[in-house]
């Protein structure tokens, strides 16, 4: 026992054992705090992962809320577009725009008053039904659809110029008009008053609002005879290229308007195929009528209403003294005269009327045709026309047929070259033309009425182009 406890265990001293055993002991109490240490460590992460997982779960509760509430937005933007778009499929419209001063609905139908308006109302609807039905996919219209129209024009003074002209009778425009308007809801007619371009603003501006319009799947217009609408409508083509926008046919299409090759459309028997100034003027509807002289002799002969003739001394002379049997009854003919006392004057190629009365040089003419006047006429000549009674019919022997009837006027005379030269001087002389004052331009080839002051100075057309007469019509603005 003493050798145990003295000499210790295999040979190895108890000291020695000892420490051994507290180096082991010491080993092991380490590892137990470094498993203590992992086990906290290991808790601080679970507890930290514990929070993360209940925050991302209330995250994911909270999207999963705003997706069903989202999920349910859409449903109900779904419906509501749908129904929106079943809306606009539901009320497709045509939109008509007529600017009623230089576009007439047909003669027969402002004639018959009130029931041509009806009736005028009737056929355009039926026209335009026909048109849309036949280009559904184009205009992608696909059920039902309404038909609005406009008329524009200046009521007063539209039925005065076909009053003037014994084309319809006084109150009679209103009628059609009214006939037009109380036949459908979307047919209206307005009355747009004096003013220059007055139709023309109101168009515009219709043709802007309903551009911006889903629902509006195709304008018609009604004013292609005005070059003035070219400006606009190539602006309007240009932003919205793919927008329907179609031309009706009535009177024959301005130059710059017809060049932009937008689709027409012809509305049979609805609108007169003549402008107001053809019509109220006289339009060439009929071959002309001019007689001229023959040429069997030197000095060249036409036949007297009452068997009489007519003799030419030249080209340029012309003496009455043998024509007095072909005069009508009361008129005396200057017989002594033989001279040409008018004086020359300017020709529209350096001077012209402009709307405000301001002048346009050369360099830059003005839209529309440039008219010529007659320079000069022989005094006895004009003192003969003036005084024919009945009074020569302007739009018979100027333009080759006359729409009146019955006509005031006379068409029995054998006018030659010379006495219808004669005519239009002393027309253009004497009424400037309505559509230069209105417009700043005419585009009527055939218009016999003035294009420039026969008055003015060389020092006046120089100047603002307008003569000294504070009321001379051609140069003062109409009130």
């Amino acid at each position: 026992m003493a050798t145990v406890l003295n000499g210790g265990v295999h040979g190895i001293s108890n000291f020695a054992l000892l420490q051994t055993y507290k180096s082991r002991f010491e080993e092991l109490t380490e590892t137990e705090r470094k498993k203590d240490e992992l086990i906290m460590e290991l808790l601080r992460q679970n507890e930290q992962l514990s929070g993360l997982l209940e925050r991302y779960e209330d995250d994911l509760e909270r999207e999963k809320s705003y997706a069903r509430l989202s999920q349910k937005e859409i449903r109900d933007l779904k419906t509501q577009f749908g129904d929106a778009e079943d809306k606009l499929n539901s009320y497709p419209y045509i939109q008509v725009l007529i600017d009623g001063d230089g576009m007439l609905f047909h003669l027969d139908l402002l004639k018959k008053k009130k029931e041509g308006g009806s009736e005028a109302a009737e056929l355009l609807l039926s026209e335009i039904r026909d048109l849309v039905r036949s280009n559904r996919e184009d205009l992608c219209i696909k059920g039902d659809f309404e038909i609005r129209a406009l008329v524009f024009a200046n009521l007063d003074g539209l039925s005065k110029a076909l009053v003037k002209s014994n084309i319809l009778k006084q109150g009679d425009l209103q009628q059609f008009f009214m006939g037009f308007t109380q036949r459908l809801e979307h047919l209206n007619f307005i009355d747009v008053g004096y003013g220059k371009e007055m139709a023309d603003s109101k168009i515009r501006g219709e043709f802007l609002f309903h551009l911006k319009d889903p629902r509006c799947r195709l304008i018609l217009f009604g004013g292609g005879h005005d070059n003035g609408y070219a400006p606009f409508l190539k602006t309007c083509t240009a932003t919205n290229p793919n927008y329907p926008i179609w031309l009706l046919e009535g009177p024959p299409m301005a130059r710059e308007i017809a060049s932009m090759n937008l689709p027409s459309q012809k509305l049979h028997d609805l609108f007169s195929k003549d402008s107001q100034n053809e019509i109220t003027n006289g339009s060439p509807i009929s071959a002309p009528a001019i007689l001229t002289p023959t040429t069997s002799s030197l000095n060249g002969h036409v036949n007297g209403s009452n068997g009489g003739s007519v003799t030419y001394d030249s080209p340029q002379k012309f003496s009455y003294a043998s024509a007095a049997i072909s005069a009508p009854p009361g008129l005396i003919r200057p017989t002594s005269i033989h001279y040409n006392s008018s004086p020359t004057l300017e020709t529209s190629k350096t001077i012209t009327i402009s709307g405000s009365g301001t002048s346009t040089s050369s360099n830059n003419p003005p839209r529309g045709i440039q008219h010529t006047m007659v320079p000069f006429a022989d005094a006895e000549r004009v003192n003969y026309i003036k005084n024919l009674s009945p009074r020569a019919c302007n739009n018979f022997y100027l333009r080759g047929a006359c729409y009146q009837q019955p006509c005031p006027y006379s068409h029995k005379y054998k006018l030659s070259n010379e006495d219808v030269k004669t005519l239009k001087y002393i027309i253009e002389r004497s009424k400037p033309c309505q559509q230069l004052k209105k417009r700043g331009f005419c585009e009527d080839e055939k218009c016999y009425y003035g294009h420039q002051c026969p008055f003015r100075t060389n020092a006046e057309a120089a100047t603002d182009g307008r003569c000294s007469n504070f009321y001379c019509r051609f140069c003062q603005d109409d009130e």
